[in-house]
């Protein structure tokens, strides 16, 4: 009997511990990628704990994705530049394969690669993301986006100057909807 109830602790517990792991505050995450945009110490630590919590979650391999474009950013060699830039592309093109509905998921990868350099040639996704995030805004499909989000999602998508005036529109009305 004692061999039974040490079978069912140790379930337990790693059941508890799984489940942890595999837990994770969207919130948090958000934010820290904000700050690993602008600071390169928050990069180095965002991309570290996105390694650590990838997962098969699509969402967080585009937050992985995106802070190893954040990484490139922040880099002084090119070489790493590039590499990172190649490997978080890959990352993102994963989440978007898994999740191509996700609006977060689509302005990630529109919002690495629309500051990416042309000459790279990375840039393959910005016209197909526009036109699917035009889509999912138009039909109010936001997902795990709360309005504050999409509301900044859509302002900078607006002040990259990469959508017709038609689109603009259909962006706008989504602020008003997100």
């Amino acid at each position: 009997m004692t061999n039974m109830i040490r079978y069912f602790f140790i379930l337990f517990v790693l059941s508890t511990s799984f489940t942890n792991l595999n837990a994770f505050d969207i919130k948090q995450v958000r934010q820290e990628f904000y700050a690993a945009v602008k600071d390169k110490d928050a990069a180095e630590k965002f991309c570290e704990k996105m390694k650590a919590m990838r997962s098969s979650d699509p969402l967080l391999t585009a937050y992985y994705g995106s802070a190893q474009a954040i990484m490139a950013k922040h880099s002084w060699n090119p070489y790493r530049k590039v590499a990172y830039l190649k490997s978080g592309l890959h990352d993102l093109e994963k989440a978007v394969a898994s999740s191509p509905e996700s609006l977060e998921i689509r302005f990630l990868r529109f919002s690495v690669e629309h500051y990416m350099p042309s000459f790279l040639g990375l840039g393959k996704h910005l016209e197909e993301d526009r036109k699917k995030i035009v889509e999912l805004v138009e039909k109010d499909s936001f997902g795990t986006a709360d309005s504050t989000l999409v509301k900044n999602i859509i302002i900078f998508l607006k002040k990259t100057n990469r959508f017709n005036t038609k689109e603009v529109e259909i962006l706008n009305e989504g602020i008003k909807n997100g």
